[in-house]
């Protein structure tokens, strides 16, 4: 499979769980504690193809934006724990 459209189908996966846990009451501490590591593996994965693959791959096409690909890197990490918070 193609690593673009793997990543895609993490981001919807991954989309999907958040609104899933969103939906979720405090009581559900069970249901939110699956769901969490769900998220966890799936994002687990993702980071590695992305860091594997993805942004050395945009590194070496477009050298110039090598501090642009960072701040996204950061950005994206970023936002993952802003979700589960």
């Amino acid at each position: 499979m193609d690593a673009i459209v793997l990543l895609r189908e993490d981001h919807k996966t991954v989309e999907k769980l958040f609104k899933r846990f969103q939906k979720t009451s405090d009581e559900d501490t069970g249901e939110r504690r699956e769901i969490a590591d769900q998220v966890i593996e799936e994002l687990t994965v993702h980071a590695w193809i992305e860091e594997k693959y993805f942004y050395p791959a945009a590194r070496e096409a477009a050298p110039e934006t090598t501090d642009h690909i960072l701040e996204s890197i950061e950005e994206h990490h970023a936002v993952v724990w802003t979700e589960l918070g």
